[in-house]
């Protein structure tokens, strides 16, 4: 399982780039700023990390 995000409801807070302890998210550059994307979803370790910060309740484990 990975995380995925929610675009209409990610308000771009970076919590889950900022507290994931193995680095599946980056921040990728957007004309609004700055967006966190799972970059490396192979290596997450189903935490829940970025879930419980996230503000808006953007991120969901899924399958591939």
């Amino acid at each position: 399982m990975h995380p995925q995000i929610d675009y209409k409801i990610c308000v771009d807070s970076l919590e889950c780039y900022d507290n994931c302890p193995i680095n599946v998210f980056d921040a990728e550059e957007t004309a609004e700023g700055k967006r966190a994307v799972v970059a490396h979803p192979e290596d997450c370790l189903e935490c829940e990390d970025c879930i419980r910060v996230c503000p808006t309740d953007a991120i969901k484990l899924v399958d591939d």
